[in-house]
């Protein structure tokens, strides 16, 4: 066998009995540790004496939040850690063994509970078995990945530019103060490995501890620690803007061309009650997404006041519909409304002196009279009866004229009911437009008030906001 051979031999064996070693060192360690250890009883150095319990929180993934049922569900890595003191020991007795890595069930763990939890199916926080960390100097150290579902009371009054705060209460449930005293690792929840969320902005993670004290019915006023982690986060609003504010505010303000579409078209109360109908769907839209309370979003109360002026708003038109029309009656408009509204109103609202155009009575043309006495039909006649013939012939002759004037008187009469009604035609038609140009009065009256209105509205919510 060569000298190589020799030393490999050599070397593989040394391994393996260091191994071996080393392996029933531990071995040897767990049993010192745990054949006498007890995981029921609280590990303090005495019976009255108080345990700390570090807490760490890091969020991960913010992966809902439920406005609706006010729940926020969130991916936590928890980092717990106490002092055991049952489980020291002498590092260099133990070949120099600092840490040991037991499951967590060997070991007494603090009954921490996150207060705000309403996860039905919560059964514990890891749903496997973890491990935990074993310190020569008895600190055990326990890391937990887990899936949070917490109540969390939200804030939608300035939805969608809304900041929402929601608190993460780590506490023990059995242990009071006294027994179980609570301390944050760290000043701040950690963020280090957080993943980027397409809705919500965090703007901080802070650790706030407490003392607070509940009454129970063997113990009042006990005072129990907890670690409050307040995660502040805040709604990034473009999608809403694009998707929900933005067609909102459009529909608002379509809806003021409503009041320059003309009666004579018949499409002005449809076409008002298409937008009414498309706000509604945005108010329904609202309500699936905001949770049912009191406190109403400002863009909601917005939503209902764009359905309040629209519904006014149709109101309005059809108010100016039953008072211009003109199709059945005919009435003349009185002198003060033609000087209020088409005077006075018509130049505020930059449409000049419309009182003008309309004049009250028809100018008469002197060629549309006719009278049959212009043809001097008897003189004519007479003038033919001078004339020698006989008497046979001039009896005839004075029938037919009789005839002809009597035809003609006749035709003078039709011809004057024809002037006297195409007279009363253009008397109604132009009263028709003068109701009409009343009617365009209105609605531009209208249409700035409307204007004026959403505006103020629309910057007063901003304002608010």
């Amino acid at each position: 066998m060569s000298l190589s051979w020799i030393v490999a031999v050599l070397v593989m064996s040394t391994c393996a009995i260091g191994g071996t070693a080393g392996t029933d060192t531990q071995r040897s360690l767990y049993s010192h540790l745990f054949d006498k250890y007890n995981k029921a009883l609280r590990p303090s150095e005495t019976p009255n004496s108080t345990l700390i319990v570090e807490i760490g929180v890091e969020l991960t993934h913010l992966i809902d939040m439920n406005e609706k049922h006010q729940t926020l569900t969130a991916n936590l890595w928890l980092t717990m850690g106490w002092n055991d003191t049952y489980l020291r020991w002498n590092a260099s007795e133990w070949s120099e063994i600092t840490t040991l890595t037991v499951p967590d069930s060997y070991v007494w763990k603090p009954d921490i509970m996150l207060y705000e939890n309403v996860d039905q199916y919560f059964k514990g926080w890891s749903k496997s078995e973890t491990y935990v960390k074993l310190r020569h100097d008895g600190y055990v150290l326990w890391e937990i990945p887990t899936v949070t579902l917490s109540s969390c009371q939200v804030n939608v009054s300035s939805f969608p530019f809304d900041h929402q705060k929601c608190p993460l209460k780590f506490g023990p449930w059995i242990h009071s103060s006294y027994e179980v005293e609570m301390r944050s690792m760290a000043a701040n929840g950690s963020l280090q490995y957080f993943m980027v969320n397409a809705e919500w902005h965090v703007v901080s993670f802070e650790a706030h501890t407490n003392n607070k004290t509940y009454g129970e019915s063997f113990d009042i006023g006990t005072p129990y620690s907890d670690v409050t982690f307040v995660l502040e986060f805040e709604r990034k609003s473009t999608f809403y803007v694009f998707n929900l504010l933005l067609p909102c505010l459009l529909l608002t303000y379509l809806m003021s061309t409503m009041f320059y579409l003309p009666l004579e078209t018949g499409e002005k109360l449809s076409f008002g009650v298409s937008i009414l109908l498309a706000i509604v769907v945005f108010q329904l839209v609202l309500n699936e997404v905001l949770p049912e309370s009191e406190d109403l979003p400002w863009i909601g109360r917005y939503v209902i006041l764009a359905m309040i002026m629209m519904s006014v708003s149709l109101s309005l038109s059809v108010l100016v519909m039953s008072v211009c029309d003109c199709s059945i009656t005919v009435r003349p408009m009185p002198h003060w409304a033609r000087t209020v509204f088409l005077k006075v109103l018509a130049q505020i609202m930059f449409m000049g002196d419309l009182s003008n155009d309309h004049p009250t009575n028809l100018q008469t043309d002197d060629t549309e009279t006719f009278q049959m006495s212009d043809l001097n039909i008897s003189s004519s006649l007479s003038e033919r009866t001078t004339t020698p013939m006989e008497s046979q012939d001039q009896s005839e002759y004075q029938a037919g004229a009789e005839i002809l004037a009597s035809n003609l008187r006749s035709i003078e009469r039709k011809h004057s009911f024809l002037i006297s009604y195409m007279k009363e035609l253009d008397r109604k038609e132009e009263v028709r437009k003068e109701w009409r140009t009343l009617a365009k009065v209105l609605d531009r009256l209208f249409f700035f008030i409307y204007i004026i209105t959403s505006t103020v509205c629309l910057a007063a919510f901003v304002a608010y906001v």
